[in-house]
């Protein structure tokens, strides 16, 4: 029985207009001018007999039937990247490796995975890795990664997570500058100089509530904008910074920062590996998955 299906190109120019609500944007994104997005879409509408688009002066907006047709067709697209991607995982003549794409932010792949990517290489030689880095939170049934590594609560619709580990805050420094306060007493953390992540204004005097201690105040003497700024200025004796373990344990273990007090305090997001539900059999993700997870809890046991 022959298909009445709409060509596969205008497809694709549908679904990148539907999701930027842009022709201009889709444009961008499939190196076309608008005009052409434009006319290509109306020949897709001419094709299915129904206007998929409200055109403005502004922009455009999905009409109803267009909102209803585009889950079909990203989910279309969806099963199409993942049936190509698993044919050639399993009938590639060129290589038996296994391609493993995986998302995760800056602070987790410096410091965890990179410094152990020779072991893991050893422990599974067919899995090859592409890790990219980004603070951005991503779809997983769009975007072209099969796992994520994300700090979070770990509810995210439509995907399974599971937890790898907790995370807790601590007072970090550089060994010159504990010495140099000769830092010994949590209390010390209200007369000697405090770097403040820009972004978490209270973060010292909430830290010190939680541990029992009262009026902290927001006086550091530095102030970035971000978490991995904070820890290379504690890294170069500029203060103390508020630390999470075990992201920082590499750094505590090689002796760049010190952990003066024995106070912390449980950080509310915890870290999640995140994945299709139609990669639930992948075995190299349980692989990666499982050994990431032992590398952590090693880390933490020393």
């Amino acid at each position: 029985m022959a298909r009445s299906l709409p060509p596969l190109h205008l497809l694709q120019l549908f679904e990148a207009a539907g999701r930027h609500s842009s022709f201009k944007k889709a444009a961008e994104e499939l190196f076309l001018t608008p005009s052409a997005i434009s006319h290509q879409i109306k020949s897709l509408e001419k094709n299915l007999g129904i206007e998929l688009f409200k055109r403005a002066t502004r922009g455009v907006k999905l009409t109803s039937a267009g909102e209803k047709y585009i889950v079909t067709v990203q989910e279309m697209f969806h099963l199409l990247d993942h049936g190509t991607s698993s044919l050639k995982r399993e009938f590639s003549a060129q290589t038996q490796s296994t391609l493993l794409r995986i998302s995760t932010i800056p602070t987790i792949a410096s410091n965890i995975i990179i410094p152990n990517l020779g072991v893991f290489q050893q422990e599974f030689p067919s899995i090859e890795l592409r890790i990219e880095t980004s603070m951005e939170l991503i779809d997983l049934r769009y975007d072209d990664f099969d796992l994520a590594l994300r700090l979070g609560n770990g509810n995210y619709p439509e995907v399974v997570s599971e937890k790898i580990f907790d995370l807790q805050v601590t007072p970090l420094c550089s060994p010159e500058f504990a010495k140099k306060h000769e830092l010994s007493n949590v209390e010390q953390i209200k007369s000697v100089p405090l770097i403040q992540h820009a972004n978490m204004k209270n973060s010292w005097s909430q830290w010190g509530r939680a541990v029992g201690i009262d009026n902290v105040e927001s006086k550091s003497n530095l102030s970035l904008g971000s978490y991995d700024a904070v820890i290379q200025a504690a890294q170069q004796g500029l203060g103390l910074v508020l630390g999470a373990v075990p992201l920082e344990n590499l750094a505590l273990k090689s002796g760049l920062l010190v952990q003066p007090f024995k106070e912390k305090n449980d950080f509310s997001p915890k870290c999640f590996a995140v994945y299709h539900p139609r990669d639930k059999e992948r075995s190299d993700i349980h692989a990666f998955i499982g050994w990431f997870k032992e590398l952590v809890e090693t880390s933490m046991g020393e």
